[in-house]
């Protein structure tokens, strides 16, 4: 089981198209929609002393932004140091969260209080940490923070249980809509491929459909449940590059993309990344 999920660098991604779900990794009740937007942790006071406004006319810090070679205004040393430490998301059952998150490989790193909240951050463990793939390897490790909203916080009808908002039918919403996380290393390439291996073209009888049939077995019989599909899987072209993409529901309802690079393509396709593609100027 840990090949299945040994190595998942996490990505953020784009909003995608709705598809119909499957209510499975969770009890046999009616279930509520949404969640009541209650912040669990207290922001911090917005009198700070770095915070300018509007109408602040004096002279900005020599450490707020320089002007950079490129001309943009943007002191890139300033960021050069930033990389992304963690994603939070909110459960009603932090158990029952952690089970879900153990299927993809994320092991509870530490515990603690947050507020009200029990919450813990969960890391991600690379049981390949030697693997020569260097997608993997320049990486930070995935890290998620789950914080269980108190049941009084809740406040569900008796019978009933709430869930997060099911974002496939909710496009209008803006905000952070999923995380995604890149399963690659774990579908595996043959041997006499003619080197299509090397490019990152998977085995065609083995592809993100196949895993995520085993995962779903490895669900049912580690937990007796079944993974709920937002999107099965299905492909897409980003630039040069090919990938397989299905979503999931975790034991919330959010949403978590998985991908799987399938190859790359001779030929870019002659097109603005916006503009609708004509059909022409790429080599499938």
């Amino acid at each position: 089981s840990a090949a299945l999920t040994s190595p998942l660098p996490c990505y953020f991604a784009q909003a995608f198209s709705s598809s119909s779900s499957l209510r499975l990794w969770t009890n046999n009740r009616r279930l509520i929609p949404s969640i009541a937007g209650r912040l669990l942790i207290a922001s911090s006071s917005s009198n700070n002393d770095n915070t300018r406004t509007n109408n602040d006319n004096s002279p900005p810090s020599t450490n707020d932004v320089s002007t950079s070679p490129s001309g943009n205004g943007v002191n890139h040393q300033i960021s050069s140091g930033v990389i992304s430490h963690h994603i939070a998301i909110k459960t009603r059952n932090i158990e029952n969260a952690i089970k879900f998150y153990s299927l993809l490989g994320f092991q509870v790193e530490s515990k603690f209080v947050a507020g009200p909240a029990r919450a813990a951050w969960l890391q991600h463990v690379n049981c390949s940490s030697n693997n020569s793939n260097t997608n993997i390897n320049n990486h930070p490790q995935s890290r998620i923070e789950l914080l269980e909203v108190p049941s009084y916080m809740l406040d569900e009808p008796e019978g009933m249980q709430k869930r997060a908002i099911d974002l496939t039918k909710r496009e209008e919403l803006l905000g952070l809509n999923h995380f995604a996380l890149d399963v690659t290393a774990n579908i595996p390439r043959p041997d006499n491929d003619g080197g299509a291996s090397s490019e990152g073209t998977a085995c065609a009888l083995y592809q993100l459909q196949e895993w995520l049939d085993d995962l779903n077995a490895l669900s049912v019989d580690k937990f007796g449940r079944t993974l709920r599909v937002a999107l099965s899987p299905t492909k897409r072209i980003i630039g040069r590059e090919v990938y397989e993409m299905a979503f999931l529901y975790d034991a919330d309802g959010s949403l978590v993309e998985l991908l799987n690079h399938s190859g790359t393509l001779e030929q870019e396709m002659k097109m603005d990344g916006w503009e609708p593609w004509d059909g022409k100027g790429f080599v499938q």
